[in-house]
């Protein structure tokens, strides 16, 4: 996407920015005020059927993995049960009698009685259709690594600002930052940002936090669920070399809600309900308020001119009808306006150090379902609009407009036995993604992955266009997964993809193998060729340019010895080819390869009243840009991350804390310049590409929260980030002719106050 934020490479404006950041985070004070909503009427029961037996069963979903906390009642009867940690029930029901399985996250499953034990009952995931707004429990990984974040027990993190989607900065594997990052702003194990996908609703978006980083562009509110897949991500999603986030927002409620909240950041409208009988809505409007407060507080003797302060708009509207009892649709809309503009002095004269960006899209999807017995299928068309321009100085800009349609299906068939095979599951599926790019482009040379900012020349377009492209990409897939015997289940698929701009034609295969062991222990390997295309800045300009593809290995281990702890480690390697480089000429060729490998620990302890979370993660990433270059490392590379964090939730009284400690990131230190009369500026001239490395990071988090209750429910909070004023340095700018340095320092201390009031 040519449209993604690129890295910003205008010193004066990143330490500018920070001044932004820092005032604008200093005090957060949010009032809410939400209608609860009314339990929902349960129906009396009918008389249960005669010659009844004890019958004990076992849910698992599509990959295996057991389904904790699904209910199971007999249809017409009385008899009700609960599926353990394992997934297993008793309960008592006639021969003949049909047993219904119901879950949030599941579509429901139906079983008939043959005798005292069934077969296993296998559950598909679907798009959420009740008002389950906090997620809990952990359902199975995706991959070795992955995991699926909890909403209710993130927003108990200190640091997150009750952001759920800002919780990815506490997995094992993303890069912690204290930097704005370009392009999506993930970086996963290691690699660049522009490696790994943003899905929301299995679609891609350019974008997911808004441009200082504080804030992500869906509100926890309306999100369902979170899967954060370091790697090794199933053949339906492609288009990433490294990792996917995917969002999946959530259907309205039946019963009708509203909900408003406002802070010195932004606030919000979230309304909610049915539309007749079989349909439900959802829609959430959120804006800024920092660019109302920010000019107020930042101090007179600050040489820095907001012209515009960071502002930005988020409207997400989702609508779902159960159009029978086989299908059901949907029509969500996803969207933001960002827009920032300042200049680094109050001399209107000082142009050149001007620094402009507005980032806005809109993603329409619709979509149907359909689930009959063993088959299934998911239809959607999606289409994004965006618009995006970067500005700096007076000459120095691009300008992006971009549509794209992408349809997309998938068809399921389950079969409880197949070729020897028990729990058959086989999908086939397809997608299409063609964009049309109008770009206006006038820039210096676009720095690849690693190579040192250059010095900087305002007057620098050496990079100019001004037309369309086309980039049309076709992807389709199969798998099937069964299990092997009762305590080992395999996956194995192929994608193929095809991307006609640069005429490339690729064959992915993937594989995932899980088996139980003894005493709650769970080990699973998978593996798979995946790849990414050339579409991110200058890389879409090029003709030569092919996809970067990678190979990765990942094995893990799982360890449950009780309900509510889990244990989980990986190790992985992933090796890197056709890395787009720069050739002699500047134009851009795939001379690139390199390798990442790491090992991952995740524990978590939910129990009572204390919720406990642990992760680290060791990473080493290397690269050779050409043929005979000396190894490097990335520029993102991060050996170690470690976070820690304890919450303990008592009557009207929580509090947490959190520690981080992560290691700084490479950079190239210059050795001297020489002076360019000509230009009329000094060239830097550079040591060994990322041959030193910022300090070590470590900060401690604290959130306290009371409750009153009354008439009118109210909680207050205090968070304080980094308690201690760890102001270490996160990377280094030098002055015009390189002779001198200067730290750029994490902002030294947080301190945000909040109250929430519910109706």
């Amino acid at each position: 996407m040519l449209g993604a934020r690129p890295l910003l490479s205008f010193a004066p404006v990143i330490r500018s920015l920070r001044r932004v950041v820092t005032a604008s985070l200093v005090l957060g004070t949010s009032v809410a005020i939400a209608q609860p909503q009314p339990a929902p009427e349960q129906p009396a029961p009918a008389p249960g059927p005669a010659l009844e037996i004890l019958v004990r069963g076992h849910v698992i979903d599509a990959f295996g993995k057991p389904i904790k906390g699904a209910t199971v009642t007999v249809e017409g009867g009385t008899s009700t049960a609960k599926t353990d940690r394992d997934g297993f029930f008793k309960l008592t029901a006639a021969v003949g009698a049909t047993l219904l399985v119901d879950e949030p996250r599941y579509d429901n499953g139906l079983a008939t009685v043959t005798g005292d034990v069934l077969d296993d009952i296998v559950m598909l995931t679907t798009s959420q259709t009740t008002e389950t707004i906090e997620v809990t429990g952990e359902g199975p990984a995706e991959a070795p690594g992955a995991a699926k974040l909890d909403r209710q027990e993130l927003q108990r993190i200190p640091g997150t600002g009750g952001d759920v989607v800002r919780a990815l900065t506490i997995m094992p594997g993303v890069v912690n930052l204290q930097l704005p990052l370009g392009y999506n702003g993930v970086v996963i194990r290691g690699s660049s940002p522009q490696d790994s996908k943003i899905f929301i609703d299995d679609f891609e978006v350019p974008v997911l936090f808004h441009n200082i980083g504080f804030r992500a562009i869906v509100p926890a509110e309306s999100i369902a669920s979170l899967d954060y897949i370091p790697g090794g991500f199933d053949v339906a999603y492609g288009r990433a070399s490294s990792g996917i986030v995917n969002l999946t927002t959530r259907a309205g409620s039946d019963k009708r809600t509203e909900q408003a909240e406002v802070s010195f950041i932004d606030g919000g409208v979230i309304a909610q309900g049915p539309l007749g009988k079989a349909t439900t809505y959802l829609l959430a409007l959120r804006r800024s308020t920092i660019d109302f407060i920010l000019p107020a507080i930042i101090p007179s003797s600050v040489d820095l001119s907001l012209t515009t302060v960071p502002r930005y708009w988020d409207e997400q509207l989702r609508i779902d009808h159960k159009l029978n009892e086989h299908w059901g649709l949907s029509l969500s809309n996803v969207g933001t306006d960002d827009i920032f503009e300042l200049v680094a002095s109050k001399n209107d004269s000082a142009k050149d150090k001007r620094f402009f960006n507005r980032t806005r899209f809109a993603r329409l999807t619709a979509a149907a379902r359909y689930r009959n017995g063993e088959y299934a299928a998911n239809l959607a068309l999606s289409g994004l609009l965006q618009e995006f321009t970067f500005e700096i100085g007076r000459y120095q800009f691009i300008k992006a407009k971009v549509a794209q349609i992408t349809p997309r299906v998938e068809f399921t068939r389950s079969l409880k036995h197949w070729a020897g095979l028990a729990d058959v599951v086989w999908r086939l599926g397809g997608e299409s993604q063609t964009s049309r790019n109008g770009i206006k482009i006038a820039l210096p040379i676009e720095p690849r992955e690693g190579e040192p900012q250059p010095a900087v020349d305002p007057m620098d377009t050496s990079t100019r266009f001004d037309g369309h492209v086309v980039s049309p990409d076709l992807a389709a897939w199969t798998a099937v997964s069964a299990n092997l015997d009762p305590k080992i289940r395999g996956t194995l698929g192929v994608r193929a993809e095809a991307f006609l701009r640069p005429g490339q034609a690729l064959l992915q295969p993937r594989a995932d193998l899980a088996w139980k062991l003894v005493n709650h222990w769970t080990a699973r390997v998978s593996g798979g060729a995946f790849s990414r295309p050339p579409e991110y800045q200058s890389e879409l300009l090029s003709e030569t340019a092919q996809a970067e593809r990678s190979k990765q290995a990942i094995g893990g281990l799982q360890f449950e010895p009780k309900d509510g702890i889990r244990v989980q480690g990986s190790v992985y390697y992933t090796d890197r080819t056709q890395l787009i480089t720069h050739e002699p000429d500047n134009s851009l060729g795939n001379n690139g390869r390199g390798t990442t490998k790491g090992a991952e620990l995740l524990g978590t302890y939910r129990g009572g009243p204390w919720f406990a979370w642990l992760s680290y993660s060791y990473s080493h990433s290397t690269r050779v840009d050409h043929p005979g270059d000396v190894r490097r490392l990335f520029t993102f590379d991060q050996p170690h991350s470690m976070n820690a964090a304890l919450s303990w939730k008592h009557g009207n009284w929580q509090l947490g804390g959190r520690f981080q400690l992560y290691s700084g990131l490479p950079y190239t230190p210059p050795t001297g310049a020489v002076y360019d009369s000509d230009r009329d500026l000094y060239i830097p001239i550079f040591g060994p590409p990322n041959s030193r490395r910022a300090p070590l990071h470590h900060q401690l988090d604290l959130r306290v929260d009371h409750t009153w209750h009354g008439a009118l429910e109210i909680t207050g909070f205090i968070d304080v980030q980094n308690v201690y004023m760890n102001d270490s340095t996160v990377t280094y700018f030098y002055s015009y002719d390189y002779s001198k340095r200067a730290a750029f320092k994490s902002i030294p201390i947080i301190p945000s106050i909040g109250i929430r009031g519910v109706l």
